[in-house]
C-alpha cells in the first residue's frame, strides 16, 4: 500500500486489512474485495498507516471507509468508440464529505482518489462530446423495465444481422423473428463492451440473462408496440420510425456511458437506478431503469447534463423531511424519487426535477447521514413565495413546481 500522486494504491487484501485497522466494518453495500489478508499484510498496512501525517491519514481513512461501508454506491463504465472501456466504482460516506471515493483497478492493484461531483460531471460530459451539437429528435416514453431491456436486445439482434448481411453481401433484414429473442437475452452476460446490450448488462444489479424471458416476451412486445417502437410484420416484427432512430444511433455510436447507483431505505431494502447514455454523431439516447419502471428518450446535451448532475449529487438518494408542525389536514400520498429525493404526485410518470421514471415508494425516506464536522452545512433553503405553477407547453398540465426540469405528466423537458 502506497501513494502515487493523489492516488492510494493497494491490493484487495491491503484494503481489507486497512478497513479493519480503522474500525470500519463491511456494510451491506460494501465494494471491498472479498479476500482475507495475511498477518504479514496486516503488519505492513499498520506500519503504512502509522507513518502518515494526520491530514493524509484522515483522507486515507475516509476513502477506505467509503468503499467498506458506503451510504451510497455506484458503478460507472464508459467507452471511447469500440477501442477502449473504463470501469470504476463510486462510493460515498459521511467521512468523505463533499466528494466521492473513486476506485478503479489497474496493473493488479486498486487505485483510490477523491473526486467532487463537478470533476465527474466534467469527465462524463467530455465523453458525451458536449461541444458537438445534436439534431433535435425528441422522443420520450415510460415502459416496463423488461420492455426496455428487450428493446435493447432487439437492437442487438438487428445490428448483428446487419453485420452478417454485410459479410455475405446481401441486404440487411428489416424485420425480426420474436422467437429468437429469449436466446439473445440469455447471452446478455457476454463480456464484450462494444455491444450496448453486453455493456449495459455489467452495471445492472442482476444480469438480463437470468430474467424469465419466455414469460416476459409477449407482454414486453405488446408494450413496445403500444409505444410505437416496433410494429407487427406478419408473424414477425419490425422497427417503427421511432425505433429506427434508436437503432441508427446505437449502430453508429461514438461513446457510451453506463452508470448505476444503489442506496438503502430505512427497512434495509436496496433501491437501484441504472442509466445508459449512447452518443452518436447526431443523437444522444437514454435508457433509464429503476425498479419495475424505465424510460427511453432522446436527450439534448442540456438534459443529459442535468440528469448526470442529479445522479452524481453527494449523499444518500433520500429526502429529508421537514420537522413536524401543527396538525394539518391529510395530504395526498406522494412518491419519492430514488435519485434526487424529490416528493411528487402519485399520478406523475416521471420525476419533475430530474426526469427519471416515477417509483412506487410512498413511505417517508430516512434522514440523510450527518456530514462530518469539518464540512460546513449549507444554509437552510428560503421558503419560496406561493405562486401559481406554470403550465407544460407540451401537454398543458400544471408543472409540479416552478423549478421543474421535466413535466411530471408527459415527461417533456421544461425549456
Amino acid at each position: 500500500m502506497n501513494y502515487e500522486g493523489k492516488d492510494l494504491v493497494a491490493t484487495g487484501a491491503e484494503l481489507v486489512a486497512a478497513s479493519s485497522l480503522i474500525g470500519e466494518v463491511y456494510g451491506s453495500l460494501s465494494r471491498l474485495p472479498r479476500v482475507l489478508p495475511t498477518p504479514e499484510v496486516e503488519t505492513a498496512v499498520k506500519a503504512f498507516l502509522d507513518q502518515l501525517s494526520p491530514e493524509r491519514r484522515t483522507v486515507t481513512s475516509a476513502m477506505i471507509a467509503a468503499v467498506a461501508n458506503p451510504g451510497r454506491a455506484g458503478t460507472l463504465h464508459y467507452t471511447l468508440g469500440d477501442v477502449e472501456v473504463r470501469r470504476s466504482i463510486l462510493a460515498w460516506h459521511p467521512r468523505t464529505g463533499p466528494a466521492w471515493a473513486f476506485m478503479f483497478f489497474a496493473d493488479t492493484r486498486w487505485h483510490l482518489r477523491l473526486l467532487t461531483p463537478e470533476d465527474l460531471l466534467r469527465v462524463l460530459m467530455e465523453v458525451l462530446q458536449e461541444s458537438a451539437p445534436l439534431r433535435s429528435t425528441p422522443y420520450r416514453c415510460c415502459l416496463n423495465t423488461s420492455s426496455s431491456l428487450l428493446f435493447l436486445g432487439i437492437l442487438h439482434l438487428l445490428q448483428a444481422a446487419h453485420w452478417q448481411a454485410c459479410l455475405s453481401h446481401v441486404e440487411s433484414p428489416l424485420s425480426f423473428d420474436p422467437g429468437v429473442l429469449p436466446d439473445v437475452m440469455h447471452e446478455g452476460g457476454t463480456e464484450d463492451f462494444r455491444w450496448p446490450l453486453y455493456f449495459f448488462d455489467k452495471v445492472l444489479p442482476h444480469s438480463v440473462e437470468i430474467m424469465p424471458w419466455a414469460e416476459e416476451l409477449a407482454p414486453a412486445l405488446a408494450d413496445l408496440v403500444a409505444h410505437d417502437l416496433i410494429k407487427p410484420d406478419g408473424a414477425d416484427y419490425r422497427l417503427t420510425m421511432n425505433g429506427f432512430a434508436f437503432a441508427a444511433g446505437f449502430r453508429h455510436h461514438l461513446t457510451k456511458v453506463a452508470l448505476r447507483f444503489t442506496s438503502q431505505n430505512a427497512a434495509d431494502i436496496e433501491a437501484h437506478e441504472a442509466v445508459l447514455l449512447v452518443r452518436s454523431p447526431h443523437d444522444l439516447h437514454l435508457l433509464d431503469v429503476g425498479g419495475k419502471e424505465s424510460a427511453l428518450a432522446s436527450l439534448s446535451l442540456a438534459d443529459a447534463r442535468a440528469l448526470l448532475e442529479d445522479l452524481l449529487r453527494i449523499g444518500p438518494a433520500v429526502a429529508v423531511e421537514a420537522p413536524a408542525a401543527t396538525p394539518a389536514a391529510p395530504t395526498p400520498a406522494k412518491r419519492t424519487c430514488t435519485v434526487c429525493g424529490t416528493r411528487f404526485a402519485m399520478d406523475a410518470d416521471v420525476c419533475p426535477t430530474c426526469g427519471t421514471p416515477a417509483h412506487l415508494e410512498t413511505s417517508s425516506p430516512p434522514p440523510a447521514a450527518t456530514p462530518p464536522a469539518a464540512i460546513e452545512p449549507p444554509p437552510p433553503p428560503k421558503t419560496p413565495p406561493v405562486t401559481t405553477p406554470p403550465l407544460c407547453k407540451q401537454c398543458g398540465k400544471p408543472l409540479a413546481k416552478a423549478t421543474s426540469k421535466f413535466c411530471g405528466h408527459c415527461g417533456a423537458p421544461v425549456s
